[in-house]
């Protein structure tokens, strides 16, 4: 399985600046994600965590032939990271009620 490293886990890693990038891949099957500059207490934070997570699985998912195994990919470790932090369940049960809303 991929994984993404938990923000809280490289929370104390310097930045040269907020411009920097938020993500980058270490080895071939996980990705450091900075999230210093975003406040996870609000909802605008973590809905912008969960979007660097999202797209650090995109990318760790990118070698599956097809767009339905990517999206799996893509839900599976999002799933997994959201296990191993309080901020990501909140986010996606956020996300989900406000598209259940536009409905």
């Amino acid at each position: 399985m991929r994984s993404l490293m938990l923000p809280a886990l490289v929370a104390s890693m310097p930045l040269a600046s907020p411009a920097t990038a938020q993500s980058w891949r270490v080895g071939d099957g996980s990705y450091h994600i900075v999230a210093r500059d975003l406040d996870q207490r609000t909802g605008a934070g973590r809905a912008a965590m969960l979007a660097r997570m999202e797209r650090a699985a995109a990318r760790l998912c990118e070698h599956e032939p097809l767009a339905l195994d990517r999206r799996a990919c893509v839900a599976a470790t999002v799933a997994d990271a959201a296990r191993r932090s309080s901020p990501l369940p909140i986010a996606i049960a956020e996300r989900d009620a406000t598209a259940l809303a536009a409905r």
